[in-house]
């Protein structure tokens, strides 16, 4: 299992770093004239693609136990399905933004409405709770549902995709609980420690090394996190596969079938 997340983590990131390099690419890129506006266009289309291929092509790998490399033609083919679950999911994490922001908007007349209604004062609580509701979907459900939706997609292509089974699939308590802790453990408290340098650090280029070395630990560390939940989803789609496909008992012929 380790040796496994480890290579699709690094699988993951040194795709998603070219990918970053094209958007880098794009953003550097004067767009003075048409050609200037196609290289930038293209820039972001290959950035986009490679970034699909690097986590659908570890879904493919890990699912059927390959090397992600060897995914990439699999993972190519399934570019329209990945769209397909990207604009879903997309839908869901804007439309959790858009309602924490309605709600932060009228929060003076909530406040108000609860001191009409039962002369409550404390309300700072209800406040906190849509905050972190909407955190959790956007930070541990959509992602969950994204790994998923890849695993699906690797196993079953076109088959209980586009029903949206896999929203329900993603609610499973163990890729969850990877999501939740990955996020915490390897993202959230690895990146609050991003501008931390040691007092005693000399002002000279071994600060750019240290914070290049820094940040790259940090890159990997969410690699792993996403690596894990790939791989969480994965092991559950062999186990669906099987029982939803598995062929019914031959029933023994009888006597009485054969007169």
């Amino acid at each position: 299992m380790t040796t496994t997340v480890i290579r699709t983590a690094l699988w993951l990131g040194v795709l998603d770093a070219l990918a970053g390099a094209a958007l880098l690419g794009f953003l550097y890129i004067p767009e003075a004239n048409v050609l200037m506006l196609a290289l930038s266009t293209l820039l972001v289309i290959v950035a986009f693609v490679l970034l699909a291929v690097s986590s659908t092509s570890a879904a493919h790998g890990l699912v059927h136990g390959i090397a992600p490399w060897s995914s990439v033609g699999a993972a190519a083919r399934h570019l329209p399905l990945v769209v397909f679950a990207l604009l879903v999911l997309g839908v869901l994490c804007g439309g959790a933004g858009w309602f924490e922001t309605w709600w932060m908007s009228r929060a003076g007349e909530v406040d108000a409405a609860a001191i009409v209604a039962g002369d409550i004062t404390r309300t700072g609580w209800v406040h906190t709770a849509v905050h972190w509701i909407v955190a959790l979907v956007q930070w541990v459900l959509v992602p969950a549902w994204l790994a998923t939706a890849l695993a699906w997609i690797a196993g079953y292509e076109r088959r209980d995709v586009l029903t949206l089974k896999w929203l329900t699939a993603g609610l499973g308590w163990r890729i969850l609980l990877v999501t939740l802790a990955g996020m915490v453990l390897l993202v959230w408290l690895p990146w609050r420690y991003v501008y931390w340098r040691p007092r005693i650090l000399p002002a000279s280029s071994v600060q750019v090394v240290f914070a290049g070395a820094k940040l790259l630990l940090i890159y990997l560390l969410a690699q792993i996190a996403w690596a894990l939940c790939l791989w969480t989803a994965a092991r559950r789609v062999p186990t669906l596969a099987t029982t939803s496909i598995a062929p019914a008992p031959a029933v023994p012929a009888t006597a009485s079938d054969t007169v």
